[in-house]
C-alpha cells in the first residue's frame, strides 16, 4: 500500500535457481484478484524464461508496465517473511555474492518454503510433517441427542485439540470423534504441531551467586550496554572455567526482564546440548533451539514459536543467527573465534558479522566471548574499537591445570610403539583407580588414515579427489573425508594387486588400543562416525556426565566448552600436524585448540592435569599454550601478521574456481585476474595485493579441479562493488565456460 492507500500492481521478485550473473529483482504485473496480497515478503510462482515456472519472493513493489509478465500464484495469507528477514536477504546477497534465493534458503527453515502443487499449481508447504489435524467445536449449534462421551468431547473442543491430546486427556476413541464430526458439531483444521525438546538438567542449579570477580565484570558489561558513548560490542575474555556461562545467564535474565529477547550462539552441537540443558533449567518454557541435529520438522516448529514470541531466548549453532526473535536486546557468541561460525556453502556468511548487523538493527548489545579470542577481535579490543572485559581467574579460585609436554621421540627410542606414551598411560591409570574421568583428543577420525601398496608404493586415493582414502575398520570401508565417497575396503592394490599396508592413526584405532591397555575401562568414542544417530551425542555426553563412562576419545567435537566436574586429566595425543598446516592461522588454531582442551580438566573441586604428546616439544606455540598465556601468544602473533600483511592489517578473501578439467579451471582464474586488472585500474586509489592463481590446498574434490586467487584489500564497500562487477563481466570472456566461480570471504588458508 502507498501512503494514500493505493495498491501496487507491480512487484519486484527474487527468482529461485537464477545464475549469479543473471540474478536480479525481476518485475512482474499482479492480476487484479491477487493485488490485495501483493506485499513485501509474499511468496509467488512466476513464469521465467523458456523454462518451467519458478518460485520467487517479493522484495519490492513497483508500478506495472505492459512489457512485464504476470505472476501466476501468490501466497494468500499474511507473509511469514517479515521486514527484517527481507533486510537480511538483501544483506547476505550484498556481502557474500550469493543469489537472492540462496539467501532466502539461509534465512528460512526448509519446511517454511512454499512449492506449487504439481496438479493445481496452488502454493503449498513443501511437506506438512510440522502440521497436524486439530478438532474444534462449532459454536452456536444445538447438540440434541449427544451421548455423555460426545458431550464431554464437545466441551473439551471449545479449544482446538489433536486426536492425540483427546485420547490422552479424555480416553475417547477415534470412532466417537468421527461420529461427532459427521454430525457437523465439530470441524477439522490444520495447525502447527507442538514441540517438546527438553534437555533440562535437573541437577543444575537454577540460582547462584556471582563471585566478587564475576560481579565486577558483570557490572562493567552492564555499564557498556546502552551507553551512548561506548561501542555496541564487547569482548569478554575469560580463562577456561572462569564462569563465563554464569555471566551469560545474568545478562540474559536482564534482557528478558526488560521485555527483550536474547540469542546465544555456540560453536558445536555438543556444547549446545549442555548449554541448552542448563538454560532450560534456568528459564523453563522460554528457550528455543536451532541447530543442524534437529529434524526439518523440529527446526520448523522451533522457528515458528520463536517468530510468535513464545521463545524469547534462543540457543543454537551458526544457523541460529537468523532466528526470528522479534525484539532482540542481547546477542552472545560463545567461543567467538571458532571457524564453525563461518559458512562453507553459499551464502558464505560469517555468523559474528550477521550478529553484529542484527544487533545494530535492533539496538542490541553484542557480547563476544572466549578464552582464546581471535587475533582480529582482540586487536579491536586493544585498539578501543570494541569494549573489553575480562575474567582472569578460575571459578572458586581453582588453579589452571598443570601441563606436561612429552617428547614422543624418546618414547620411540625406548621401544614404545603405542600412541599412548608411558607418562600418559600412568596418569590414566591413576585416574581410573581414583574413579576420576579422562578426555583424550585426536583430531583424526577413522582407523588408519593412509593405505599404501607394499609393491608399487602407491597410496589408495579417492578417484574423485586428490586425497587419500581413510580405512574405517568398524564397517570395513574406505572413505573419502572430502567428497563423502564410501567404497568396500580395498583388500589388494587396485593398480598392481599388491599387498596393502595401513598407516596413520585415527580415533577408531585409538579406541581399540585403549581397550587393550585398559580392559576394565568404559570408553566412549565421540566423532562424526560414532555420533551420526539422532540425539546420540546428547545421550552420550549425558551418560559421561553421569559417570557411565570413564574415558572419552574424540575429535575436536570434545575440545571446547564441555564442562564435566569429574574430569581431571586431558591428553592430547598428537598436535604436530596442526602446526604444519599451510595457513597463516596455523599457529592461532593450534594455540586455540590446545588451550581449550586443556581447560576441560580440573573444572570442579579437584586439581586438573594435561599431557601434550609431540615430536616438537620446543615449539614456542606448544610451550605458550602449555602455560595458557594468551597475551604472550597475541603479542608474538600480531607482529607476524603485521610483517606479512595479514588480518587484522588487511582484509583477505579468495575467488575460487571449480571446473571439470585443470586447464579450464586455470584459464577461468587467469581470465578473472585479467578482468580485475581492467576493472580496478580505473580506480587506482583502491590498494590490492593478489596472490595466484594457484591450485587450492586440496586441488580436486568430487572430480572438480579447484583454483583460487587470494586477494588482500581493505574489504570496503567499493571494493566489494567492483569485485561483484568482475563476477558478472568475466562470464563474457572466452574459455570461462561453465566453471563455477564464487567468492569466499571466510578464506582461512591465506
Amino acid at each position: 500500500m502507498r501512503g494514500g492507500g493505493e495498491v501496487f500492481t507491480g512487484v519486484e521478485v527474487a527468482v529461485d535457481n537464477a545464475a549469479f550473473q543473471f540474478d536480479k529483482l525481476y518485475r512482474y504485473n499482479v492480476p487484479e484478484v491477487m493485488q490485495p496480497f501483493a506485499k513485501i515478503g509474499a511468496r509467488v510462482l512466476v513464469p521465467f524464461g523458456k523454462g518451467k515456472d519458478r518460485m520467487g519472493i517479493v522484495l519490492g513493489l513497483c508500478d506495472p508496465a505492459r512489457e512485464y509478465k504476470e505472476i501466476l500464484r501468490i501466497e494468500e495469507t499474511e507473509p511469514i517473511v517479515n521486514e527484517e528477514m527481507v533486510d537480511l536477504i538483501r544483506y547476505l546477497r550484498n556481502t557474500t555474492f550469493c543469489t537472492y534465493y540462496d539467501a532466502v534458503k539461509a534465512v528460512l527453515p526448509k519446511n517454511i518454503r512454499l512449492v506449487p502443487d504439481a496438479e493445481t499449481q496452488e502454493l503449498e508447504l513443501k511437506n506438512e510433517g510440522h502440521t497436524e489435524t486439530a478438532y474444534r467445536t462449532v459454536s452456536g449449534l444445538e447438540h440434541e441427542g449427544a451421548t455423555k462421551k460426545q458431550s464431554l468431547l464437545l466441551a473439551y473442543l471449545n479449544e482446538p485439540h489433536s486426536y492425540g491430546e483427546i485420547h490422552d486427556d479424555l480416553g475417547i476413541s477415534r470412532d466417537v470423534v468421527h461420529r461427532v464430526l459427521e454430525k457437523g458439531w465439530i470441524v477439522e483444521e490444520r495447525r502447527w504441531k507442538t514441540d517438546e525438546l527438553d534437555f533440562s538438567s535437573p541437577g543444575y542449579l537454577n540460582s547462584f551467586e556471582l563471585t566478587p570477580a564475576q560481579s565486577e565484570t558483570y557490572r562493567r558489561i552492564r555499564r557498556y550496554i546502552g551507553a551512548a558513548d561506548r561501542p555496541e560490542t564487547t569482548l569478554l575474555y575469560g580463562v577456561t572455567s572462569s564462569g563465563k556461562t554464569m555471566l551469560y545467564v545474568k545478562l540474559i535474565q536482564d534482557a528478558l526482564e526488560s521485555g527483550k529477547g536474547a540469542l546465544l550462539l555456540v560453536p558445536e552441537i555438543a556444547l549446545a546440548t549442555q548449554m541448552i540443558g542448563r538454560l532450560q533449567t534456568m528459564f523453563p518454557g522460554k528457550v528455543g533451539i536451532i541447530h543442524s541435529a534437529l529434524s526439518d520438522t523440529e527446526r520448523t516448529l522451533q522457528w515458528k514459536r520463536i517468530l510468535d514470541g513464545e521463545y524469547p531466548l534462543v540457543v543454537g549453532t551458526r544457523s541460529a543467527v537468523f532466528a526470528p526473535i522479534p525484539h532482540i536486546g542481547l546477542i552472545i557468541i560463545d567461543e567467538e573465534q571458532e571457524q564453525t561460525y563461518l559458512a562453507d556453502q553459499s551464502p558464505r556468511f560469517r555468523a559474528p558479522a550477521v550478529a553484529a548487523y542484527r544487533a545494530k538493527r535492533h539496538g542490541a548489545h553484542l557480547l563476544l566471548s572466549s578464552a582464546t579470542p581471535s587475533v582480529e577481535t582482540y586487536f579491536s579490543a586493544k585498539s578501543g574499537k570494541i569494549n573489553y572485559a575480562e575474567l582472569s581467574e578460575r571459578f572458586g579460585k581453582m588453579p589452571l591445570p598443570e601441563v606436561r609436554v612429552v617428547d614422543m621421540r624418546n618414547e620411540l627410542m625406548q621401544g614404545n610403539t603405542h600412541t599412548i606414551g608411558q607418562e600418559l598411560f600412568e596418569k590414566i591409570n591413576e585416574r581410573l583407580e581414583r574413579g576420576e574421568q579422562v578426555i583424550l583428543l585426536l583430531n583424526r577420525r577413522g582407523y588408519r588414515t593412509v593405505t599404501i601398496c607394499k609393491k608399487c608404493k602407491e597410496v589408495i586415493m579417492c578417484d574423485s579427489c586428490s586425497m587419500p582414502m581413510v580405512w574405517h575398520k568398524t564397517d570395513s570401508t574406505h572413505r573419502c573425508h572430502y567428497c563423502g565417497k564410501i567404497v568396500p575396503q580395498f583388500l589388494k592394490c587396485p593398480k598392481c594387486g599388491g599387498e596393502l599396508r595401513h598407516t596413520g592413526i585415527g580415533t577408531q584405532k585409538i579406541e581399540e588400543e585403549l581397550d587393550l591397555l585398559f580392559p576394565d575401562a568404559r570408553i566412549l568414542r565421540v566423532d562424526l562416525d560414532s555420533m551420526s544417530g539422532k540425539n546420540s551425542l546428547t545421550k552420550s555426553l549425558r551418560d559421561f556426565e553421569e559417570k557411565k563412562y570413564d574415558m572419552i576419545i574424540g575429535t575436536q567435537m570434545i575440545a571446547k566448552g564441555l564442562d564435566f566436574e569429574n574430569v581431571t586429566l586431558v591428553g592430547v595425543l598428537s598436535v604436530d600436524s596442526m602446526l604444519l598446516m599451510p595457513s597463516f592461522r596455523a599457529y592461532e588454531r593450534t594455540f586455540d585448540m590446545l588451550t581449550q582442551v586443556i581447560g576441560r580438566s580440573g573444572r570442579g573441586t579437584k586439581v586438573g592435569e594435561a599431557v601434550i604428546q609431540t615430536i616438537d616439544p620446543d615449539n614456542p606455540i606448544i610451550q605458550i599454550a602449555s602455560q595458557q598465556d594468551y597475551e604472550r601468544f597475541y603479542n608474538n602473533e600480531i607482529l607476524l601478521r603485521k610483517a606479512h600483511l595479514y588480518p587484522p592489517y588487511c582484509h583477505i578473501c579468495a575467488v575460487c574456481f571449480a571446473a571439470s578439467s585443470a586447464t579450464q579451471g586455470k584459464n577461468a582464474a587467469d581470465q578473472f585476474l585479467q578482468q580485475m586488472k581492467e576493472t580496478f585500474s580505473a580506480e587506482p586509489g583502491i590498494p590490492l595485493r593478489v596472490i595466484g592463481p594457484s591450485p587450492m590446498r586440496v586441488p580436486v574434490v568430487g572430480k572438480q579441479y579447484r583454483w583460487r586467487l587470494v586477494i588482500k584489500s581493505r574489504g570496503d564497500a567499493r571494493f566489494r562493488e567492483l569485485l561483484g562487477e568482475c563476477l558478472v563481466e568475466v562470464r563474457k570472456r572466452k574459455g570461462v565456460g561453465d566453471t563455477r566461480i564464487y567468492v569466499d570471504f571466510n578464506d582461512l588458508d591465506g
